[in-house]
């Protein structure tokens, strides 16, 4: 994916990891601390020594969704409106365009988590691997179980647990999710 995207739209690429006020933040440091990261307004780059004194502000709109725009964190005046002003009278006859804010799309989607590498398969015989894992979820019980898989958690620690015990995880992450969804169903309890 290449081009540009508004703050609003980098806001909604960054949302499916993170909440919008982290997402935000996200972004606000990557402006500030990453000189990699490019800032654009009005098709020119926003020099590194300006961009410190700029901020994404995320904001909820009535109708739920969040939009994000670029703001001073100095509350200097801008030369350019806020929002479009048309000329009195006209409600089509632009008197001043708001500045037009955009980040590289790439740029955006580097800020997102990396998925961790998974390790390679080793040898065969790794023992009873399910053996090591139903008896980890029995000690935890179905309820805390149920917590950590509605979290997203509950697979990362059964293979963190068989990097530990076995040095090795399945290659298919769904070996570890379907033994999580027998326990849950009771299978063997």
């Amino acid at each position: 994916m290449s081009g540009r995207c508004s703050p609003t739209e980098a806001l909604d690429l960054l949302r499916p990891a993170f909440k919008p006020m982290a997402a935000a933040k996200r972004l606000t440091d990557a402006i500030h601390d990453n000189e990699a990261f490019r800032l654009w307004c009005d098709d020119a780059v926003v020099p590194v020594h300006f961009r410190v004194r700029l901020k994404v502000e995320p904001k909820l709109d009535p109708d739920g969704r969040w939009t994000a725009r670029i703001v001073s964190v100095v509350r200097e005046a801008w030369e350019k409106p806020d929002k479009p002003v048309y000329k009195w009278g006209s409600k089509d006859e632009l008197e001043a365009a708001p500045y037009r804010w955009e980040f590289e799309i790439d740029e955006v989607m580097a800020l997102l988590p990396q998925r961790k590498a998974r390790l390679k398969p080793g040898p065969k015989g790794h023992g009873d691997w399910k053996k090591l894992i139903r008896g980890r979820m029995k000690s935890m019980g179905p309820k805390r179980v149920q917590e950590l898989h509605n979290s997203g958690k509950m697979r990362e620690r059964l293979e963190a647990l068989l990097r530990q015990k076995k040095k090795w995880v399945p290659a298919d992450e769904d070996a570890v999710n379907a033994e999580i969804r027998a326990f849950l169903k009771g299978e063997f309890r």
